[in-house]
Parts: C-alpha cells; structure tokens; sequence
C-alpha cells in the first residue's frame, strides 16, 4: 500500500509540476508514504490522512493472522506472522534504524528470526523397489 510519488525525472514529475501541483521539494518525504503533490479533488492532508488510516486497518493484528491462516504449514503461519508483524508493526523502530544507519546491526537478528520459522525439511527418497515376479 503505497500513496503515488511523483518522483523527479519522471514522466508523472514534469506533468504535476508543470500544472503547479508540486508542494515541496523535500526529498526525505518521497517515500510513497506522504503526500508530496496537490491531488486533484481533495486535499493533500485528506489523501495522506486516508492511506494512514488505511494502513492502520490494513495492517491490524486480526488482517495479520487472517492472513497468516492462509498457510497451509504452522511453521510459514509463523514465518508470516514474524515478517508482516515485525515489519509492519514495528515499523517505526525500522525507519529509525535505517535513518541513522542502524539496520546493519540488526540485520543478524532479522535473519535468524525469518530463516528459523517454516524451515522445510527435505523430502526423503524411498530407494526403488525391486518388482518381484511370482513363478
């Protein structure tokens, strides 16, 4: 879920700005995530304050388990669980960790929590059986 990010250099950057709809250049909010343009029919604090509130109900614990629930094995319910939970309900916690170039010390944990959930053991092959004729 994602708000549409006029991104300079592109196509849809020179049409917003050409008809004056661009409200700021500050490149720290072209993030897909705030509004950076005056979109036609509401405004920018309405469509900014629509996709939080759509996150927000997109992403509860109860869309997160139902969601998970779609795994067949309990081991990539978990794994669901972990990535769409940690991510999306920790997120803030990510954003920082990104922003003061944190993540790398906690990229170990992210790992081993992800690797450790729905592991799939490999299927062990029967060694063919010999046919047997009856005489």
């Amino acid at each position: 879920m994602r708000v549409l990010t006029p991104y300079p250099g592109t196509g849809l950057f020179r049409r917003v700005e050409a008809e004056g709809r661009i409200v700021h250049r500050d490149w720290d909010l072209y993030d897909t995530r705030h509004v950076v343009y005056e979109p036609r029919g509401m405004t920018a604090r309405q469509l900014e304050d629509g996709y939080w509130r759509a996150y927000r109900d997109f992403y509860r614990w109860g869309a997160l388990w139902r969601g998970a629930a779609t795994h067949e094995r309990p081991g990539d319910r978990l794994r669901h669980l972990a990535y769409a939970g940690g991510w999306k309900k920790f997120e803030r916690v990510w954003d920082a960790l990104i922003r003061t170039r944190q993540v790398l010390h906690a990229l170990p944990l992210l790992e081993t929590a992800l690797s450790s959930f729905g592991a799939r053991r490999p299927v062990r092959s029967r060694p063919p059986q010999r046919a047997t004729i009856a005489a």
